[in-house]
């Protein structure tokens, strides 16, 4: 079974060392939408104080596989 790395940058890298194994990358892909999703629930504030977070996913190379990537911006005054 494939293994997939999870790599997140939300001003600061976290590399994953150890990866997670998936069948396919259809799966891969839709753990990374929940894995984000779960990070972003977990920290708002954080979230709002970076300019932009990134999830790359990567097979056993290193290859990026495909990325996320999120950012916000104010409308400004209403």
């Amino acid at each position: 079974m494939p293994r997939y790395f999870f790599h997140v940058h939300d001003g600061e890298t976290y590399p994953d060392m150890q990866g997670t194994e998936f069948p396919n990358l259809l799966a891969a892909r839709m753990e990374a939408v929940r894995f984000i999703a779960a990070l972003l629930a977990e920290k708002p504030e954080r979230f709002w104080q970076s300019t932009e977070w990134t999830l790359r996913v990567a097979e056993e190379t290193d290859s990026t596989l495909f990325t996320l990537t999120f950012f916000a911006s104010d409308a400004g005054p209403a």
